[in-house]
């Protein structure tokens, strides 16, 4: 197939952030339908490599190889075995396969994708095995009332994973949630921005990466390149077309933690980042922080959970200060509760979800009425 033909192509994301991930794809020139857990759209082998390069709040690309009705497992393999796997898998010799059944006949997951990795080998003339490698191929494939549908990842593990968390710390917020985060603040990348519970340095970076311009795929691999089918000129243009649009944002980009650790890992992670020279961290315990410019966005993911030591602490030290030099600041946080357990001197209102450490987390933005 040429770089012109239409494929049924899947971004998928978090649960509660499929209308931020649509504006993506809108802003790339993409329109899309917002289903359950990601968008679905047609697009070509360019719009597949655009969605893994630019899209920051997708977890996988997944595109269908097909879908068909089976009723039995010698069904199954027939029209599995139909589809072009050597597009896909001509060098692979393992393949991790995820099945999910709903009221379909074939309700064994495990059955139905050691027949699928028969079905494979009998295409190709040799044979491939289940594996749960991290870096082998995936399958994602769906039986529901008896429909099967295969989608294969495009992108060779979850996007979240940018390659510059190389400092690590506890709780930390994943990537494309911490870009979600910023989105959802309406940060317009110019005025100052701060995170007070900074830890390792995810929001700082994701928002002076979104401020740059630049691209979170841009400095990672992707399973579509080891395909068949892979333009190379087509990928290497749109990469050099990233790096060119890439420009060094003007206004402050600060985070601060009382941890001195916590410093030192995110202006590690800020170097792998490639943005250490657009951000500033301070050691700084946040009812001694005082307001770096007269108004601003505060975006920050506060110590809850487990990790939670000291009650509602943290929470209330936030609160107090809005009552000192940052009324005039923005404020857009996440906290795993639908009311908040500290009374803020505004109104906070719940404007999103995601889960975040195995929990369901609420994003609440400070709302201004005239």
């Amino acid at each position: 197939m040429s770089s012109q033909s239409l494929y049924d192509i899947l971004a998928g994301c978090s649960p509660g952030l499929e209308g931020v991930l649509s504006s993506e794809l809108s802003f790339l020139g993409v329109e899309g339908k917002i289903i359950p857990g990601g968008v679905s759209f047609k697009g070509t082998l360019g719009d597949l490599y655009l969605a893994n390069l630019w899209l920051r709040t997708a977890s996988r690309i997944l595109l269908k190889i097909g879908s068909f009705k089976a009723l039995h497992f010698k069904e199954l393999v027939e029209k599995a075995s139909r589809f072009p796997w050597e597009i896909y898998f001509s060098e692979a010799k393992a393949v991790k396969i995820r099945v999910t059944c709903r009221r379909s006949k074939l309700y064994h997951s495990q059955a139905v994708a050691e027949r699928l990795i028969k079905a494979i080998s009998l295409r190709l003339g040799r044979e491939l095995t289940l594996t749960r490698e991290e870096a082998a191929p995936l399958l994602v494939v769906r039986l529901f009332k008896d429909e099967v549908l295969i989608r294969i990842d495009s992108s060779g593990g979850d996007l979240f994973k940018r390659g510059y968390k190389v400092a690590k710390g506890p709780a930390p917020l994943r990537e494309n949630l911490a870009a979600a985060l910023v989105l959802l603040s309406g940060w317009d990348k110019k005025t100052p921005f701060l995170d007070p519970f900074c830890g390792t340095g995810t929001i700082v970076i994701e928002a002076a990466m979104l401020a740059a311009n630049l691209a979170p795929g841009l400095n990672r691999s992707f399973s579509f390149e080891n395909w068949r089918n892979f333009k190379a000129e087509l990928w290497q243009e749109l990469k050099e077309k990233a790096q060119k649009a890439i420009t060094p944002p003007s206004g402050l980009i600060l985070g601060t933690d009382w941890s001195e650790k916590a410093i030192s890992a995110s202006q590690e992670n800020a170097r792998a980042a490639q943005v250490a020279p657009w951000v500033k961290f301070e050691k700084v315990e946040i009812s001694r922080l005082k307001p770096p410019a007269t108004e601003g966005f505060l975006v920050t993911n506060p110590p809850f959970g487990e990790r939670l030591k000291e009650g509602f602490v943290p929470l209330k030290k936030l609160s107090d200060l809005f009552r000192k030099g940052f009324s005039p600041w923005d404020l857009t946080m996440i906290y795993p509760r639908k009311r908040l357990p500290v009374f803020f001197p505004f109104c906070l209102k719940s404007i999103a979800f995601f889960d975040h450490g195995g929990q369901r987390v609420f994003v609440f933005k400070k709302q201004i009425y005239d």
